[in-house]
């Protein structure tokens, strides 16, 4: 479905979106597209937004979502639920991005990944947001250049591209970790896309803390 939204002093931004393939572009040929990833988990959820225009990427903001390990599973559940709907409906993304779940020798943090993630598919669902999934390697690749890199190597690529608006060694509470992961994430699908290059260096960022 086409929708046509008059902006400003004669600029037209047009928007399609369909089950399969939603997006928005400026009249002309440049896509504009706002990704959101997610790096699910009970404890803490990280997340990243990252605008894709026809003159690069842009950090626009990152941050996290945290519940007590005093609550009940599905109350925490319940709350991860509550933000990313929040989230959604105020930054308002194209599209919602995973890492896919792979077998790992903790089976109870697969399942509390799982269960997180389970949630936050219900979200986009119920607030309409397309879904893709990327495979660990192929987000190692896309932001390191080489798909055996480990999680440290890509959050101190993302770091980079933060600069000084993160401390190495900030304070454990803010997880910045998980954060990173999730633009990562984000910065994947832009790059997938083949609206920039996969090279960190070249991305813009204005990021800040608050979402």
């Amino acid at each position: 479905m086409w929708h046509l939204e008059i902006i400003g002093a004669g600029s037209v931004k047009f928007y399609l979106s369909t089950d399969t393939c939603p997006f928005r572009f400026l009249l002309g040929y440049n896509l504009v597209m706002l990704i959101l990833g997610i790096d699910p988990g009970t404890a803490t959820t990280g997340f990243g937004l990252v605008r894709l225009n026809g003159k690069g990427n842009e950090v626009v903001t990152w941050g996290l979502i945290e519940t007590s390990k005093t609550l009940l599973k599905e109350r925490r559940l319940d709350l991860i639920f509550e933000e990313i709907v929040a989230l959604i409906k105020k930054h308002k993304p194209d599209v919602f991005v995973f890492e896919k779940i792979f077998f790992a020798t903790n089976a109870k943090t697969v399942i509390a990944v799982g269960q997180a993630q389970g949630v936050m598919l219900l979200a986009a669902s119920k607030t309409n947001v397309h879904v893709e999934e990327y495979a660990p390697g192929t987000i190692k690749k896309m932001i390191t250049g080489s798909g055996r890199a480990n999680k440290k190597e890509v959050q101190a690529h993302i770091r980079k591209i933060l600069g000084s608006r993160v401390k190495s060694g900030a304070h454990k509470k803010t997880h910045f970790d998980n954060a990173a992961d999730a633009l990562a994430i984000a910065l994947t699908h832009a790059f997938k896309l083949g609206e920039s290059k996969s090279e960190a260096r070249n991305i813009k960022s204005k990021t800040n803390t608050k979402a």
